[in-house]
């Protein structure tokens, strides 16, 4: 008999948080989810997805996890899930094809993971469908050696300052300060040497050498901006304005065009659950970055938006259960649609 993971046989929605923080149950994040989530009826699982197995067996599709301490797989069944995929994207793709082939609502379906994990993919799919974002090139291979020639596709003026990042990653980290093309050159010449897979990328400098770098955050859900702040550097010299790299955050009200290009984007990747960076450039509003596992304790604490409420509203109201748990619905803070 296979053992199954807590109660199953409760009539509230159990709703699965894909997370592998080390904390877990106390990352905000996932601690605010699982507020939201057993205020509104419902029952909120954390599972590893870098401690699960996925299976085709004689008895159908299974997930299984295990536990800390020990080698045992334990069934796991939710009825909806809210992806909180960091840095391990196959183990956390892999699981939620598994639960959506059972037909359980994700917030994100594996491909849209798959794709807004990815910045190039992202800037990809954006720009098929006309949503502008920062010029970028990423080599797929070994190939090129010198970048000089590639860096001269972005800008041919040797003197503007580029940027060199990682495909991958979050909260600022794996972007190397901008710099004049010599040392955008050296930048991706180390990211090479050590397998780093890296993007060229134009940098959209502040207007006035004595403003702070900044940019919008927009968090969507189901089509819905429910809220915004603008970010800030902590001072001249720091070109990021994440949170998490001390930038400072302030309630912030979308222009149309930024509402625009949030919705748009969360609609091309398939999300409906998004936190969409746009960011201003010579062209305009462009976006930066599309995440597809938003953190949102910087928002809730500089606005007024009840992020995890609306997130754990509509993990509850997609859950296929028979007895489905009355909600008290959030307002949005802010309401624009397409």
């Amino acid at each position: 008999m296979i053992p199954l993971q807590g109660d199953m046989v409760s009539s509230r929605p159990t709703i699965g948080i894909l997370s592998a923080h080390t904390e877990r149950e106390k990352k905000l994040e996932n601690k605010r989810l699982i507020e939201e989530i057993t205020e509104l009826g419902g029952d909120a699982r954390i599972v590893n997805y870098r401690r699960c197995a996925v299976g085709v067996l004689e008895t159908g599709r299974a997930l299984f996890q295990y536990d800390d301490d020990k080698d045992v797989p334990v069934l796991v069944e939710v009825d909806a899930v809210i992806p909180r995929v960091g840095k391990f994207v196959e183990s956390g793709v892999w699981v939620l094809q598994l639960l959506t082939s059972q037909g359980v609502y994700s917030t994100a379906s594996p491909d849209a993971v798959a794709t807004a994990k990815s910045k190039m993919s992202t800037h990809i799919a954006l720009d098929a469908h006309g949503v502008p974002t920062l010029y970028g090139i990423m080599p797929t291979g070994i190939r090129p050696k010198d970048p000089t020639e590639t860096f001269k596709l972005l800008e041919s003026d040797p003197k503007r300052k580029l940027i060199v990042k990682t495909d991958r990653g979050s909260h600022g980290e794996g972007v190397l300060p901008p710099t004049p093309r010599r040392g955008a050159i050296a930048n991706a010449q180390a990211y090479r040497a050590n397998n780093i897979r890296y993007i060229m990328q134009e940098f959209a400098e502040a207007p006035h050498p004595e403003e702070l770098a900044s940019d919008v955050r927009i968090i969507v859900v189901e089509n819905r901006i429910i809220g915004a702040m603008k970010r800030s550097a902590k001072d001249i010299g720091e070109f990021r304005s994440n949170i998490a790299q001390g930038g400072e955050g302030e309630p912030y009200e979308p222009t149309p065009r930024e509402a625009e290009l949030a919705l748009r984007a969360c609609a091309v990747l398939n999300l409906d659950v998004g936190g969409v960076d746009i960011i201003s450039s010579s062209r305009g509003s462009v976006v930066n970055e599309v995440n597809v596992s938003p953190e949102f304790g910087g928002i809730e604490a500089f606005t007024e938006a009840d992020v995890a409420r609306h997130i754990a509203e509509l993990a509850m109201t997609h859950a296929v259960r028979r007895q489905p748990a009355e909600i008290t619905t959030a307002q949005p803070v802010l309401m624009t649609s397409t």
